[in-house]
């Protein structure tokens, strides 16, 4: 890429910005095997602020100021791509991530991967406390390498977790455009808490270094890595930039149903996704024909299927496990969803499993 002094800018030696000032795209450069960049915004009012702390093993960056202009200017800056991978982890509050030519909400707990050549550029719009992870590819190629003198078996399945792979399969793609999308089991109330804690220790391991202070950071992006590519902590979803833009919320709803049953309202879904209850419901109906309420019964009226056949709990008792106050209402909506009613479905399903064994 060609570019000229006055069209690059400088952050701190760490990051260097090419056509930082273009209304198309920059272009950010990464000067160093690692980098954490914590920033906190208050608000959005001439009464809040704005705190931004960048830091690797090369140097340490610290910015504050007033919320005025030149933060708006700062917030409405063009996409950007970078020559390291970016890990995006919501501490706190909610930000809008401009992916490409289609936005989403990041509340606190969710996270995003993204690769050299995705077009991108996170949006304040309140109170939200983020930290972004730049990891150079020959960071992560010693990540990957590093299984070869491992002491133990566990750790030789690098490739093995989700997040390994996707920047193995990444490195040496040079038009290739997609990330990670992670959202919390719905059931997985720490993880913010989590969050927060493996954030603390690698800034207290870059702020403080010693002795050993490489592996250690090492060591947590690790534990980092496996706890996100943990199914009973993290939903994952690799999205292809060429597929349909609602891909992403969709995703995240139908992991949600599935967390819960199908017995998520909307106004839990609106809480925990940033998104109204009605586009939600367009998106469903966009993408199954069903209406919201509808769509989540499918997994109600699944997981009901799955506890007639694999467990002796009486009818009664699974419907009510089930949120339904009217055993008749159940047994017409099962009966409408699998053509038989809860009792034949049970005999049905232990037939054929008395016959194939």
């Amino acid at each position: 890429m060609k570019t000229n002094a006055e069209n690059t800018d400088n952050t701190g030696n760490i990051l260097k910005v090419y056509n930082a000032k273009s209304s198309v795209n920059s272009y950010y450069d990464m000067s160093t095997p690692l980098q954490f960049t914590l920033s906190y915004c208050s608000g959005l009012t001439s009464e809040d602020y704005f705190n931004i702390m960048t830091i690797s093993p090369r140097a340490s960056y610290f910015h504050t100021s007033a919320i005025e202009s030149a933060f708006h200017t700062f917030n409405a800056r063009s996409p950007h791509y970078h020559s390291f991978f970016e890990l995006v982890i919501v501490l706190e509050g909610c930000i809008t991530q401009r992916i490409e030519d289609k936005d989403y909400f990041y509340p606190a707990g969710t996270c995003c991967l993204i690769n050299q050549n995705v077009l991108h550029v996170e949006k304040y719009t309140a109170e939200a406390k983020i930290l972004f992870l730049g990891l150079s590819t020959g960071f992560i190629k010693e990540l990957l390498e590093a299984y070869k003198n491992a002491y133990f078996p566990k750790e030789e399945t690098a490739y093995e977790n989700s997040i390994f792979r996707f920047m193995a399969e990444n490195i040496h793609l040079e038009k290739g455009k997609n990330y990670l999308d992670f959202l919390p089991v719905y059931q997985n109330q720490s993880s913010i808490s989590d969050l927060h804690r493996l954030a603390d220790q690698l800034l207290h391991a870059m702020l403080c270094p010693k002795l050993g202070s490489t592996y250690m950071i090492k060591g947590i992006v690790c534990n980092l890595f496996q706890y996100l590519d943990t199914t009973e902590f993290y939903h994952i979803s690799d999205v292809k930039l060429n597929s349909d833009s609602d891909f992403v919320l969709f995703s995240r709803i139908s992991h949600l149903m599935e967390d819960t049953n199908g017995r998520m309202s909307r106004s839990d879904l609106e809480r925990v996704l940033c998104y109204s209850g009605n586009y939600m419901n367009t998106i469903i109906k966009k993408r199954t024909g069903m209406c919201l309420y509808d769509y989540g019964l499918t997994f109600t009226l699944k997981k009901a299927a799955a506890l007639l056949a694999d467990t002796p709990t009486s009818i009664a008792s699974i419907a009510i496990q089930m949120g339904f106050s009217n055993r008749t209402h159940f047994y017409k909506v099962f009966k409408d969803k699998y053509g038989i009613t809860p009792g034949e479905y049970r005999e049905k399903h232990r037939r054929q499993v008395a016959g194939g064994s």
